[in-house]
């Protein structure tokens, strides 16, 4: 299992290759990859599954974007990355500030990453949530079958709303999975857009469907209207944009219910949202942030 006692020993040999002591390493975040911090740095520990290829592209990518002035987290320099240390991918990178930043700084950060049309010097995965979901839910270990067939009921029903996508905002670089947790703020206060492991070649509206749901679900709509201020397109009135607000529900759904260990307090978040879809309580239903 993907669980801190098994990349403890990881970040021990890593910051053995920099020249550091892992004493002083607090665990950040320990979920999609393990995130350590370590004084001025960021030491992020992907599970197996993730390719070395798959890092290499994010470096190529972040590095691309600092290139161009674009705000992102950097990452730390004089370091060959990505480094492969006990068959985990490694990156490190640059620490910066947590505060949260706010919705309309997100919505800031997003218009200016969707108005490049410049194609990045490397080949990105095209999104692809249809085929996602469908492998989230079968590889899922706390599903059972009605649940696992309450998913796949659902994901044929929106199937047809993702290939029927308003693109009006058009197709172009996303950052996939954008939230004011994957942001930061550099020592003078601005903030930068993080975590591009995800990043990909999409319809622009996936990203604004993302913080939708986020502010629905986590948020508020105080939050939604600031963004949308800030972002400068208003989508909330398309049938169209709901569906895919759906669709992305149902991926973080899938992806937490694949990730979650039977009898965690995720798995329990997993079936407590699945509920809330059985009742039909979609609009009314805050979640608990995993």
């Amino acid at each position: 299992m993907f669980v801190e006692t098994r990349t403890r020993p990881v970040l021990a040999e890593v910051c053995e290759l920099l020249g550091r002591s892992p004493d002083e390493a607090t665990l950040i975040r320990h979920h999609t990859n393990a995130v350590y911090s370590l004084d001025d740095l960021v030491i992020k520990i992907a599970p197996p599954t993730i390719s070395i290829d798959r890092l290499r592209k994010t470096v190529t990518l972040v590095q691309w974007l600092t290139s161009t002035r674009f705000p992102t987290v950097r990452l730390a320099g004089g370091i060959q990355q990505p480094m492969k240390v006990a068959g985990h991918g490694v990156t490190v990178w640059e620490r910066l500030d947590a505060t949260p930043i706010t919705t309309g700084e997100l919505g800031q950060l997003l218009r200016r990453l969707h108005d490049i049309r410049d194609a990045p010097p490397l080949e990105l995965p095209r999104l692809d949530p249809i085929g996602s979901i469908r492998r989230s839910i079968e590889q899922s270990v706390i599903l059972n079958h009605q649940e696992s067939q309450l998913l796949k009921d659902r994901l044929a029903d929106l199937t047809a709303s993702w290939h029927e996508i308003d693109a009006s905002l058009g197709y172009g670089l996303i950052q996939s999975d954008p939230q004011i947790r994957n942001a930061l703020r550099q020592p003078d206060g601005s903030p930068v857009l993080a975590d591009w492991d995800a990043a990909c070649i999409g319809p622009r509206a996936w990203d604004v469907a993302t913080v939708s749901v986020h502010c629905h679900r986590f948020g508020t709509d105080a939050h939604l209207t600031d963004f949308i201020h800030a972002y400068g397109f208003d989508p909330r009135g398309s049938e169209s944009f709901k569906n895919l607000c759906r669709l992305r529900e149902l991926q973080m759904i899938a992806t937490n219910a694949r990730k979650s260990q039977a009898d965690s307090p995720a798995a329990r978040e997993v079936q407590r949202r699945i509920e809330g879809l059985q009742r039909g309580s979609e609009q009314v239903m805050s979640w608990n942030i995993l």
